[in-house]
């Protein structure tokens, strides 16, 4: 009988060896797949960021050109403003952030491909009734009058 007990633990011994080896080979398989999908992550990752950083520099040469034009619009703008209306520095300070933003807003509906464009006309109407009203606050009634005339009275439509 102390045969059969001493076979029994050898036994136990045995698988109890046999299966630590088994969970400790799982436990590092597992470790090693979870490193693997990390590093593909961190590629993933990096990969898009790399693609990221590519069409951000696109967006910024293009949105450069379209800056030195928009700047050159609303310069002239301001200048063509100032003469006609004989702008104080202070009206024209006030005025520029104006047109800075409604020109901003009106290249966003032009570029918005998912707008029709009726839409767009209805949105761009909007703007210029937005900053209309804006650049009325900051003029003298004279002025208004003189910005009136000079569009040809095509804001009372």
């Amino acid at each position: 009988m102390n045969k059969r007990i001493l076979i029994a633990l050898t036994c136990f011994a045995f698988l109890a060896f046999a299966g630590s080896q088994l969970f400790a080979q799982s436990t590092a398989d597992q470790a090693a797949s979870q490193a693997s999908q990390s590093a593909s992550q961190a590629g993933s990752q990096a990969s898009q960021a790399a693609q990221d950083a590519a069409s951000q520099a696109k967006d910024t040469a293009s949105q450069a050109v379209s800056d030195s034009d928009a700047k050159a619009q609303i310069q002239s703008q301001l200048q063509q403003l100032s003469s006609e209306l004989n702008l104080t520095d202070d009206q024209k300070t006030q005025l520029k952030p104006i047109l800075q933003d409604e020109v901003g807003k009106l290249k966003a509906v032009r570029d918005d491909s998912s707008l029709s464009p009726d839409q767009k006309q209805a949105k761009m109407k909007t703007i210029h009734d937005a900053a209309k009203t804006q650049i009325d606050a900051i003029l003298t009634p004279e002025q208004q009058k003189k910005l009136q005339a000079m569009k040809g009275g095509s804001d009372q439509q």
